[in-house]
């Protein structure tokens, strides 16, 4: 069985490892364009005086670039691209005036609102005269803009913060709730050794982390390699006029701080009988940087962030502080059970249950309290960033994430079995079992962090069907296909309560009101003894409020309003 375990649990990580490679780079995008003045690929009559374009979340204030090439390859535009500050998810710049016919490409570089740099293209025409054939330019065009920055280094600079507080914490839990008290509280000098080894390796790690997220931040964030990474006017660029820089400056005083607490609870570990005081004020330093991270990614873009950013933090402390406590049972209790040399070294447990297995009884239950915030955490950020059932499967954002939930559940089997396991304090602890489910936490995590550089699922929601029921009975089931930007199918049914076409219904009105920006209201009608179906455009993604009105025959009439998530295309 364990044999078995380990072998799967090898072949996920492998997997894990297979999809974050072979995922394009083209999908590592958070932003995208849900509207443009002009449009991509319209054909104006006369020269505009300016380019407009409206992202579906803010962008960051640095960082941003917007030029318009014309048909002699000049850059025509009148001055700097701007944010407009009473829309910060909008997009400006002047054109020169009196500009000739022909084809143009508005190019455009901007930082989304999680941090991630993104460009695109949005060509147009100006005149009706022959551009010389198919541009062949993409339309809204969303890609990765820091390609020629290795992108294995964003997901390193994680993994050295993830991996140094998943050391650090599981240390500090180890000694402040999982090993129980004993007469010399700190065990063995084998014990304190490992126990520094732990704070330590963690500290570096987590210290490097941080201090390099800064370069690759610049470097990502200004669309070039290490030069741009190295560029101090570009660092102060990051730092000034975006929230990464914000959040990197707390940050950097908290992991000051950590280091003067951490000197403290190494000198502290020196003592027979130390105080709780050391650990705690370790744990809190080391929690109020994971709650900084919270502030960068997809949780900071969507409209509730308090919750969504809540969700966010619970959600990163509890997967570390569960591994950390697997890692740290795996690491030091070993060394923690040598230093018990008989059964009356415990000060307040019954004499017949040995000391690994208390240790595993308290760490079943916190493994318990974590995984169950983990799921919960998991499944409002899931609700947040995947809006249907289509879009979980048929996105990569959706596959990597059942992918995830899958392992999840496995973990939560593992510590089901050592909570069984545990109840049975004779048998000899299973240091397989532990390793397989550090493996498996390992792969959770590894997962976790491919998720947070995938776009959403929200830009993919699939065809949609709005049911409701009215209070007499009538149900109203609306039909939108594909549900994307651009045209669409839709379909209105409407039941009574003997599950019949109501023959009374007169007319069907579906008014479509984007509820992200003012885009007038789009009307959609089905007459009475017309087709069941109507061909009509949406002209952007996001969110729309439907208002639904139907009348009947008697002149009776129903209203109720809807909200449909539109998918990009």
């Amino acid at each position: 069985m364990n044999r078995f375990l380990r072998k799967w649990t090898g072949f996920a990580v492998i997997a894990c490892i297979i999809v974050l490679v072979l995922t394009p780079a083209s999908v590592f995008a958070h932003a995208y364009v849900v509207s443009s003045n002009p449009a991509a690929n319209e054909t104006l009559d006369t020269s505009p005086e300016m380019i407009v374009i409206d992202f579906n979340e803010p962008i960051e204030a640095g960082f941003h670039k917007l030029e318009v090439i014309g048909p002699n390859g000049d850059d025509v535009t009148d001055g700097e691209a701007a944010i407009d500050p009473q829309k910060p998810s909008r997009l400006t710049v002047s054109l020169q005036s009196d500009l000739p016919e022909g084809l143009y490409t508005a190019k455009w570089n901007v930082v989304s609102g999680d941090g991630h740099a993104i460009s695109g293209t949005i060509p147009f025409q100006i005149g009706h005269g022959d551009p010389g054939g198919e541009s062949g330019l993409p339309i809204h065009s969303t890609t990765d803009g820091g390609s020629s920055f290795p992108g294995w280094s964003l997901l390193l600079v994680r993994w050295l913060f993830y991996g140094g507080m998943t050391a650090y914490l599981g240390a500090v839990v180890f000694h402040a709730w999982l090993l129980p008290r004993m007469d010399n509280a700190w065990g063995s000098e084998r014990l304190k050794r490992r126990s520094r080894v732990l704070w330590l390796s963690g500290l570096i790690a987590s210290s490097a982390g941080i201090l390099l997220s800064l370069p690759q931040q610049t470097a990502d964030d200004a669309g070039g390699g290490w030069k741009e990474a190295l560029d101090p006017a570009l660092w102060r660029q990051t730092l000034v006029y975006t929230t990464f820089g914000e959040i990197w400056k707390v940050q950097l005083l908290l992991l000051g701080g950590l280091l003067l607490w951490t000197l403290y609870l190494l000198r502290a570990s020196r003592s027979n009988r130390p105080s709780q005081l050391p650990l705690l004020g370790a744990m809190l330093l080391g929690l109020g940087l994971l709650l900084s991270k919270a502030f960068i990614g997809h949780a900071a873009t969507v409209d509730l962030r308090g919750p969504a950013i809540a969700a966010d933090f619970l959600h990163l402390t509890a997967s570390l502080i569960w591994l950390g406590g697997v890692g740290a049972i795996a690491f030091l209790l070993p060394a923690a059970a040598k230093t018990v040399a008989g059964e009356e070294a415990l000060k307040s447990a019954p004499s017949h249950l040995p000391l690994s297995w208390q240790t595993v009884r308290r760490f079943s239950i916190l493994a318990f309290i974590m995984v169950a915030i983990l799921v919960l955490s998991g499944v409002y950020g899931s609700l947040l960033h995947v809006p249907t059932l289509y879009s979980l499967t048929h996105t990569t954002y959706g596959l990597v994430l059942l992918a995830k939930i899958a392992l999840t559940l496995i973990c939560l089997l593992l510590g089901g079995w050592s909570f069984l396991r545990g109840r049975q304090a004779r048998k000899p602890l299973n240091a397989a079992g532990i390793w397989t489910e550090l493996g498996a936490g390992l792969a959770v995590l590894l997962l976790a962090g491919v998720l947070a550089n995938l776009p959403t699922a929200a830009a993919s929601p699939g065809p949609a069907a709005l049911i409701h029921q009215l209070d007499d009975g009538t149900k109203v089931t609306i039909r939108i296909s594909p549900n994307v930007a651009g045209t669409n199918t839709f379909q209105v049914n409407v039941l009574g309560p003997d599950g019949q076409p109501r023959s009374d219904v007169d007319q069907v009105t579906l008014e479509l009101a984007s509820k992200e920006m003012d885009m007038g209201t789009i009307e959609i009608l089905f007459p009475g003894g017309s087709p069941p179906e109507v061909s009509d455009l949406i002209t952007m993604g996001g969110r729309w409020n439907v208002h639904v009105h139907i009348l009947t025959s008697s002149l009776d009439s129903y209203d109720y309003d809807t909200e449909l998530t539109v998918g990009n295309p």
